[in-house]
């Protein structure tokens, strides 16, 4: 396991290396925003079309080749938009990025869930946020690094995510490939397993939670940049010191997938006092809050998901659900950018209340269901023992 975390600890500090200032160094080399969203909707269609295959190999065939193959695209995706040849290559360099990001999504975060043997939707999410800790730590180093190394040369961002990724593709090396065993079950179970699992209500439940955060994390550099381009770079900050304190606060109160509601109703309480603020400190403490709250209740659901999944389709999971949750934003950004500039941020940002509070009533729907078979159970054997004793009674 701790291969794992090295793994994902490199490549979040490689994606970290470049992200802090991606959107700077494009219009700075003279390109439009429009340009960027062309490049992001490429970037997004890349992974949307190449989730399932990757992570069919993944689950199928081999884990080390799926992340290697995953490693290397993105490697030359970095040294495409090292060399800045044309907006043509950048666009190509995109679409290579999001091959490689699709061949990692999933089975990254697979790799360390299918180590664990208890099959807890607790102990599950206590994992997923030890993954969000860890990206978030990185994150913040990496992220920094990029930023010295934009000062110095902003090309050299692309280079120090590459060293990041040679790094991570060392580590992959040391992985135990577990082809062999999964190779066994046939197609036709394979698919029944994944048909199985998208339809669990839990699945519905952690599309929704990883995807509503898109209006604040849309629109956070847009507020944070009304002030200066000092204060968006504080905004960075928080978003990972937010990811890093998440996983703490759930160790800290003993949150579990049983406070999954509760966390999402607080989320709407966040957001509302995000998108209203006016003044600087407000705006960074309820922008905190709001994110360490989000990372909290991602980590209870996938918990919750994961406690159901098989770890021979896990990978194909995983990137199912990441595909669900690429089409929901696809959907909900345009909506949450034209009501944001129609109307203001504010509105923009309260469209993510909407889904917060989706997720908190799927969440009492399921604990309600939940409680109302454990009661017929309990009923069913209370009059077991009764026709038991009945019975004995009669003898």
């Amino acid at each position: 396991m701790r291969r794992s975390y090295a793994f994902i600890i490199l490549s979040s500090a490689g994606v970290a290396c470049f992200s802090v200032v991606d959107v700077v160094y494009f219009t700075a080399a003279g390109y439009t925003l429009a340009f960027v969203g062309l490049m992001t909707a490429a970037f997004n269609l890349a992974v949307a079309a190449s989730e399932l295959p990757f992570a069919v190999l993944f689950d199928r065939y081999s884990n080390k080749l799926a992340l290697q193959a995953g490693n290397l695209i993105r490697m030359v995706a970095f040294a495409l938009f090292f060399l800045n040849l044309d907006p043509g290559t950048l666009v190509l360099a995109q679409v290579l990025a999001g091959l490689g990001v699709a061949a990692t999504s999933g089975t990254a975060n697979a790799l360390v869930v299918n180590e664990i043997q208890t099959r807890s939707a607790d102990v599950m999410a206590r994992a997923f946020g030890r993954i969000s800790y860890l990206v978030a730590g990185a994150g913040i180093v990496g992220g920094v690094i990029g930023v010295l190394l934009y000062s110095v040369e902003p090309r050299a961002i692309w280079l120090g995510a590459i060293g990041f990724f040679l790094a991570a593709a060392i580590v992959i090396l040391g992985f135990r490939d577990t082809r062999a065993e999964r190779t066994e079950e046939s197609w036709r179970e394979y698919g029944r397993k994944v048909v199985r699992v998208v339809r669990m209500p839990a699945a519905l439940l952690l599309v929704l939670a990883n995807a509503s955060a898109v209006a604040p994390f849309l629109l956070w550099q847009v507020k944070f940049d009304s002030f200066s381009l000092l204060f968006v770079l504080v905004g960075y900050l928080i978003l990972n010191a937010a990811g890093l304190l998440g996983p703490l606060l759930m160790a800290r109160f003993r949150v579990r997938t049983a406070h999954l509601a509760v966390v999402a109703l607080a989320n709407v309480v966040a957001v509302v006092a995000f998108g209203l603020a006016t003044e600087g400190w407000v705006i960074a403490v309820s922008f905190f809050v709001h994110v360490m709250l989000h990372v909290v209740l991602v980590a209870l659901a996938s918990g919750l998901f994961h406690a159901g999944v098989d770890n021979s389709v896990r990978a194909t999971a995983g990137s199912a659900i990441s595909l669900a949750d690429s089409l929901v934003v696809a959907g909900l950004a345009p909506l949450v950018g034209w009501i944001g500039q129609s109307f203001g941020l504010a509105w923009g940002i309260a469209v993510s209340c909407v889904t917060y509070a989706l997720v908190a009533l799927l969440a009492l729907s399921r604990r309600n269901r939940a409680a109302a078979r454990a009661e017929d159970a309990a009923e069913d054997a209370a009059q077991s023992a009764a026709e038991s004793v009945g019975g004995e009674v009669d003898a």
